[in-house]
């Protein structure tokens, strides 16, 4: 028969052994391409769909209103870390998302862009 102590010390190395810190990290999206330094060749009035799509590659998601086309581009990158008990657990996941969206009328120009690149501030 196990003493007392053994099994308080034995349930004390199987809760440490089942105790953990876990890290959390997720990127997914579009390649960010939207830079200022790309934007910057962008002319509302001129600016192609085919040429943006030139610039900027597939966008995340087009999508189809009354008289215009929408290409919205996403990027999203999450980072986190755990702490995992038996009685208690913690995880803190912090996510940024990086994004432009581009507005061309029935004849595919540009009518209107928008663009943002979010920088964590630990970066």
């Amino acid at each position: 028969m196990m003493k007392p102590l053994s099994a308080l010390v034995a349930a004390g190395l199987f809760a440490a052994v089942l105790a953990g810190c876990a890290q959390y990290e997720n990127k997914r999206g579009v390649e960010v391409t939207w830079q200022e330094a790309v934007t910057s060749h962008l002319v509302r009035g001129e600016t192609t769909r085919g040429e943006v799509l030139r610039l900027l590659g597939p966008p995340s998601q087009v999508i189809s209103l009354e008289e215009e086309t929408v290409l919205y581009y996403l990027f999203e990158r999450s980072k986190g870390d755990g702490l995992i008990l038996i009685l208690y657990n913690r995880i803190k996941i912090d996510t940024h998302y990086d994004r432009a969206i581009l507005f061309f009328n029935e004849n595919d120009i540009l009518t209107d862009f928008a663009t943002r690149i979010d920088v964590p501030a630990d970066a």
